[in-house]
């Protein structure tokens, strides 16, 4: 399944990625989960997980490109 544009994603707070990705970890932590929602679940959770990496990516980038100008 091709991968959503940084602008659809940038719709998401990392908060609120976080709390999704959290919520997703409950239920296979407490669910007995059929393998079919499981393994939608699965890559919910890998999209998540990219997304946030794509995330804190962007921050740095931002962090130091405003260090670079306060120096």
């Amino acid at each position: 399944m091709p991968r959503q544009s940084k602008k659809l994603k940038s719709a998401k707070s990392y908060r609120q990625m976080s709390a999704e990705l959290e919520k997703l970890l409950t239920w296979f932590d407490e669910a007995e989960p059929d393998l079919d929602e499981a393994l939608a679940k699965y890559e919910q959770v890998n999209e998540l997980i990219a997304d946030m990496e794509d995330y804190l990516k962007s921050a740095q980038i931002k962090i130091k490109r405003i260090n670079s100008q306060i120096q």
